[in-house]
Formats: C-alpha cells, sequence, structure tokens
C-alpha cells in the first residue's frame, strides 16, 4: 500500500478513528487491533502511527472525542426543540442517556475498559467535556437565564449527568422519563436555582 501524501495527515486520521469505531462496534474493543484498524481505514501501518504516534492509545482517546462530540450533537438536536427550562433539561438528559445505552461503541467501551473513558473524563479530559457541553448547552438555557448563569448550569447539569450515566443507579433508570423527570425536579434543578441565586458562592 502507497502511503497517501502529508497533506492528507488530517483527512487519515479522520479515516483511522472511523475504521477504529466500525471496528470496536463490530468486533469489541479487546480483539480490535492496530492492524485491524489500519486495514479498514485503507492505510498503512507507518501512515497510521505518522497521524496516532501513540498507536493503539491515541486513537482510543480520539475515538472517545468523537463518541462524545457526536452525543453532544444529539442533545443538541433535541434540546433546540424544547420551550423551557425543565422540558429542555429532561429531554437533555433523556437524550444523553438513551445515546449511552444504544451506542455500540460506548457499549463496547463500558462494559469492556471503562477506564479507557473514566480516564478520558477525568481531570484535564472532564474540564473539556465540561466546558464543551456548558458551550453547546448555554443558548439553550441562556433562554431562562443570563448567559453566565446559563454556562454553570450547563456545567451542572452536565456534572449530575454524568455521575448517573458512569455509576448507574438501578433505581434511578434515566432510559424512563418519569424517573428522569425526578432526578431533574430532585437534584437538577435545585443545583441550578441556587447557582442563580447565589453565583459568587458556585
Amino acid at each position: 500500500m502507497i502511503d497517501e501524501p502529508s497533506e492528507q495527515g488530517g483527512a487519515n486520521a479522520v479515516r483511522v478513528v472511523a475504521a477504529a469505531i466500525d471496528c470496536i462496534a463490530a468486533q469489541g474493543l479487546r480483539r480490535t487491533t492496530v492492524e485491524d484498524i489500519a486495514a479498514a481505514s485503507g492505510v498503512s501501518r507507518a501512515t497510521l502511527y505518522r497521524s496516532f504516534p501513540g498507536g493503539r492509545e491515541t486513537i482510543l482517546a480520539a475515538v472517545v472525542d468523537a463518541e462524545i462530540a457526536r452525543l453532544l450533537a444529539s442533545l443538541e438536536a433535541v434540546v433546540a426543540g424544547t420551550s423551557d427550562l425543565r422540558d429542555t433539561l429532561i429531554g437533555g438528559i433523556g437524550e444523553a442517556a438513551r445515546f449511552v445505552a444504544t451506542d455500540p461503541v460506548i457499549e463496547q467501551l463500558l462494559f469492556e475498559d471503562p477506564a479507557v473513558v473514566l480516564t478520558h473524563l477525568e481531570f484535564e479530559g472532564m474540564d473539556r467535556t465540561l466546558a464543551t457541553a456548558s458551550l453547546l448547552l448555554q443558548p439553550y438555557l441562556a433562554r431562562h437565564m443570563d448567559g453566565e448563569a446559563a454556562l454553570r448550569a450547563g456545567e451542572w447539569a452536565t456534572r449530575v449527568v454524568l455521575s448517573f450515566l458512569l455509576v448507574p443507579d438501578d433505581d434511578q433508570d434515566l432510559l424512563d422519563r418519569a424517573a428522569v423527570e425526578r432526578l431533574v425536579d430532585d437534584h437538577v434543578l435545585p443545583g441550578i436555582v441556587a447557582l442563580v441565586a447565589d453565583p459568587v458562592r458556585h
């Protein structure tokens, strides 16, 4: 196989990540090798390693990035059609739960090696995820509060949702709308009300 020119490195990276997603969805994380990903993407191992010098681990990190981006796009599509704050939160949380429960790559990652996702969502990774989610949700939450409060509210809602999605509670099935409504009423909305009422302390 002839390597593509170096200026196509960005395109190659996209192809590699897409191929990795397909491989993981089809055969699981543990059985997916760098050779599988290279073959599925149509690039050589040398080209793959130029785009991802760290090999398999950096590809997996890029896969998690891609999945989070897909989740955020899915959330945006849902919350764009909501009319009030409570409905926005319920719709967004319900969609996040549906995405995690039905996306084959997230399912494989959480089942076979949850550390891949958890590590990615800790420290700097968590900060980046929270910042991205907050910016995405801000225009929808800003319909109901000022811009700075909307950023804080988006971060709070994201933290609550991640805590339930990453450490599921058998008594809190977020695929059930009634359960989502209870979560919003009992945990998410009170936190947002506190943030808006006393922004300095938060």
